[in-house]
């Protein structure tokens, strides 16, 4: 699913910048999916400013 999404091939050269982008895409993922579940379940947000 995340290869789907955001491509399956890493554009960084050194191992540490594959490793910190295959982790962003990770985390753009779960935000993704998240964000989807939200909007189906119905399920209402509170977000910091609006309990404040």
């Amino acid at each position: 699913m995340i290869k789907l999404k955001f491509g399956g091939a890493l554009r960084s050269k050194t191992r540490m910048a594959q490793i910190n982008e295959a982790l962003c895409k990770i985390l753009a993922h779960n935000i993704c999916i998240l964000n989807m579940s939200i909007h189906e379940l119905g399920i209402e947000t509170k977000f910091w400013n609006e309990i404040l």
